[in-house]
């Protein structure tokens, strides 16, 4: 009697041990708190990849949709302002020569872009503009 006591605790010891492997060993688990150097990395890799496409917004709040915005670098983009409202576009990261000309009746508006200081025109340029994909987000309004 007592050798069916032992034996379905010796026969479970003994698939536990032929189910291991020589190579399975603990491995330490890296704890929540703090990500390892190679995946911060990775994230600020594929965030600021230089060949990926940057969003652009374009805003008008003048109700005319013929504006529109050239972009002239290593690449040349053209793209229509909306008439109301704004739209995203994408622009590979550059420096490009960046141009809204005069629209319609060619009367003045205000043009901004990235952030700069509002311009009166029938139309305006700007030089050298940096499209960066790591930077503030950018973008172009009309009013």
């Amino acid at each position: 009697m007592k050798n069916l006591v032992y034996y379905p605790s010796l026969l479970c010891l003994f698939l536990i041990i032929a189910s291991c492997n020589k190579n399975d060993t603990p491995v330490p688990v890296k704890s929540a708190g703090k990500p390892d150097t190679a995946t911060v990395k990775q994230i600020g890799k594929s965030i600021c990849d230089s060949t990926k496409m940057v969003p652009f917004n374009l805003a008008n709040s003048t109700g005319i949709n013929s504006f529109m915005i050239s972009f002239v670098g290593d690449r040349t983009y053209i793209f229509n302002f909306p008439s109301k409202g704004s739209k995203t576009v994408l622009i590979k990261a550059g420096t490009y020569k960046v141009s809204i000309p005069p629209t319609g009746d060619y009367s003045n508006h205000a043009f901004a872009l990235d952030g700069q200081a509002f311009t009166n025109g029938p139309g305006v340029g700007y030089s050298l503009m940096q499209v960066q994909p790591c930077g503030v987000s950018s973008g172009a309004q009309i009013y």
